[in-house]
């Protein structure tokens, strides 16, 4: 991304970056339970690698079946999904060398940061959204 400015200024001045999608809320009036398939397991432990709970027997995540709360959607209310990456001196340095985005978040991430997909992860494990709004949203 160009924002038509040195790479010196950014680094100096950034202390953070932050991205966000919003996803929908399953409706609480609504909301049910099932235990997602095999390779939908695979799929969580792959994404959220060391996030994945260890004591996690089963896994089991929601969705909303549609009701008169949520006009029959299964959904009600929006939440946020983010990706923030921290400007260490690391990143800085590879800013101020114009190393590509690609490089930059696979630093921030090897420094800890948390992606947008597995954030929406997350949201899915806690029972805020479903799979299918994740999938739909953060692959954008």
């Amino acid at each position: 991304m160009d924002l038509g400015a040195e790479p010196f200024l950014i680094a100096s001045v950034l202390t953070a970056v932050e991205a966000q999608r919003i996803v929908r809320r399953i409706c609480p009036s609504c909301k049910t339970s099932y235990s997602p398939p095999p390779e939908i397991v695979s799929d969580f432990k792959n994404i959220l690698g060391n996030l994945y709970p260890q004591d996690l027997k089963e896994l089991v995540i929601y969705k909303g079946k549609g009701c008169k709360e949520c006009n029959n959607s299964g959904y009600l209310g929006r939440i946020g999904i983010y990706e923030t990456i921290m400007v260490t001196s690391s990143i800085a340095k590879m800013v101020l060398e114009r190393s590509s985005a690609e490089a930059i978040e696979k630093q921030a991430v090897s420094e800890g940061m948390i992606t947008m997909f597995q954030d929406g992860y997350l949201k899915i494990l806690n029972g805020i959204t479903t799979l299918e709004e994740i999938l739909r949203v953060a692959k954008e």
